[in-house]
C-alpha cells in the first residue's frame, strides 16, 4: 500500500522533533517532503540520526522563497497533506492547503488565529469571552481614537509571537513617541487596553470540532517580562471552579474561531475582580517547555499530536487524568541567559528536586547578551511533585541551587 505523502513546512531546528532519542515524525507511515531553515539557523541539526528522503533548505527570512519551494513541491509530487507546527509556518501551510485544495486548516480560519485584531473581533462578535478594548493601529492618527483616561495601553504586533514587539505606554504622548519608531504600514500593529491580572494558558487538542484534550496552566511570570538573568515557568492548575471557567471560555473561543482539527494555545488574564479576560490564542501546539510538561503529566506529546492530525493519522492522548487538588502535578522553571554566571545543577541532584527532564540550549540569547523572545531559555527543568505546594517548593529550590 502506497504511503501518504506530506509536505512538512518546518521553522524549528530539526532536532526539536527528536525526544528521548526517537523522532516524533511519522516517517514509517507518511512520506515527508520537508522545507526547513538553513543549518546556520539550526534547521538540520540532528538530521543524520533521523534522515528524510526529500529536503529543501532556505534562509529563515525569505518568505517568497519558502512559498516558491512549497508550490514547486506540491506541483511535482503527489502530496495530500501539509504539516506545520511553528507559528511562522502555520499561515503559509494554510495558504498552500487553500490554494491546492488540500484537507486541514484553511487560510481564512488560520488568519483568525494569527491576526490579533481579526481574532478579537471574532471573539467579541460571538460573545465568547470578555475582550480588552482594542483597535487597529495603522497610522499615528489612530491613537487619537483611544480613550486615554482609562490608563495604560499595550501596542503590539498583530502577527507577533513569543511576546515579541510589545510596548507598554502610559499616555498619548508616550504612544506617539513609541510609534514614531515603528513601521505602521501594512496593518502590522494594534493597540489595546492593558489588563492587570494573573496570566493563564489553556492548551487543547481538537478533533472534528470537538475538544478531546485540554490542560490549564498558570504562568509564574509575565511572558512579556523576559530579561537577561530572569526566570520563567508554569504550573498546571488542578480541577476546580477556576479550571472549569477557563476551559469553558476556551471552548467558546475555539468555537467562535471555527477550528475543526488541530491543537491550540490560549492565553487569558484572571483579574483581581475575578474576571477572565481573553488575551490571544494560537492555532498550533504550545511552545517552549509546555509540551514536555504536558507529556510528563498526561503521557503524550502534544506537538506529535499536531503532526499526526496534519498528516491525517490517528492520535493517542495518553491515559493520565487532569491533576486534582492534592494529587500529582507538573510544571517547569526556566532560566534566561545573562544576569551573571549560570552554574546549573549537578545531575545527581535532579531526582531529589523532582526534575524529570533537563532541557539545555547552548545557543540561547543573542550576540549582545540579550534575550530574543519569551522562550529563549538557556536551561529549563520539568518538575513533577505530589501536590501543588510541593511543586512550588521544588521550583524554588531549583532556582536557589541553579544560582548558588
Amino acid at each position: 500500500m502506497m504511503r501518504t505523502s506530506a509536505l512538512f513546512i518546518n521553522n524549528h531546528p530539526y532536532e526539536h522533533f527528536a525526544h528521548g532519542g526517537n523522532s516524533i515524525l511519522p516517517t514509517s507511515e507518511v512520506e515527508i517532503h520537508m522545507v526547513a531553515r538553513q543549518r546556520a539557523h539550526g534547521g538540520v541539526s540532528g538530521f543524520a540520526d533521523h534522515p528524510l528522503d526529500h529536503v529543501a533548505l532556505c534562509n529563515a527570512g525569505e518568505e517568497d522563497r519558502w512559498r516558491e519551494i512549497c508550490e514547486w513541491t506540491l506541483r511535482n509530487h503527489p502530496i495530500s497533506r501539509i504539516i506545520a507546527v511553528h507559528e511562522r509556518a502555520v499561515l503559509l501551510a494554510a495558504e498552500m492547503r487553500s490554494k491546492f485544495g488540500l484537507h486541514g486548516l484553511d487560510y481564512e480560519t488560520a488568519i483568525r488565529f494569527r491576526d490579533k485584531v481579526r481574532m478579537k473581533e471574532a471573539v467579541r462578535s460571538a460573545g465568547a469571552a470578555a475582550v480588552p478594548d482594542f483597535a487597529a493601529l495603522n497610522a499615528v492618527e489612530d491613537l487619537e481614537t483611544v480613550d486615554w483616561n482609562t490608563g495604560r495601553k499595550v501596542i503590539k504586533s498583530r502577527w507577533g509571537l513569543a511576546a515579541q514587539d510589545i510596548y507598554f505606554v502610559e499616555s498619548l504622548e508616550e504612544a506617539r513617541r513609541t510609534v514614531s519608531g515603528l513601521d505602521l504600514s501594512g496593518s502590522q500593529y494594534e493597540i489595546e487596553e492593558f489588563v492587570k491580572g494573573q496570566i493563564y494558558h489553556c492548551d487543547s487538542v481538537v478533533s472534528s470540532g470537538r475538544i478531546v484534550f485540554r490542560s490549564v496552566g498558570k504562568y509564574l511570570a509575565d511572558p512579556a517580562s523576559y530579561t537577561p538573568g530572569s526566570t520563567f515557568g508554569t504550573v498546571l492548575v488542578a480541577e476546580g471552579e477556576l479550571h472549569k471557567r477557563i476551559t469553558e471560555l476556551n471552548a467558546e473561543v475555539l468555537a467562535a474561531l471555527g477550528l475543526k482539527d488541530g491543537t491550540t494555545h490560549l492565553e487569558l488574564f484572571h483579574t483581581g475582580a475575578d474576571e477572565l479576560v481573553f488575551c490571544e490564542v494560537a492555532g498550533r501546539p504550545p511552545g517552549g517547555i509546555i509540551p514536555p510538561v504536558i507529556q510528563a503529566q498526561y503521557g503524550f506529546n502534544i506537538v506529535e499530536a499536531q503532526i499526526r492530525i496534519d498528516a491525517g493519522l490517528d492520535i493517542s492522548l495518553g491515559s493520565a487524568p487532569e491533576p486534582m487538588a492534592g494529587a500529582n502535578t507538573s510544571g517547569f522553571i526556566a532560566f534566561y541567559p545573562g544576569g551573571g554566571e549560570a552554574r546549573g545543577i549537578d545531575t545527581d541532584r535532579l531526582d531529589a528536586l523532582g526534575v524529570v527532564e533537563h532541557i539545555a540550549h547552548s545557543s540561547a540569547g543573542n550576540s549582545s547578551g540579550g534575550v530574543r523572545h519569551s522562550t529563549d531559555f538557556l536551561d529549563a527543568y520539568v518538575v513533577r511533585a505530589p501536590d501543588d505546594e510541593t511543586l512550588l517548593q521544588q521550583i524554588a529550590r531549583i532556582e536557589y541551587e541553579y544560582w548558588k
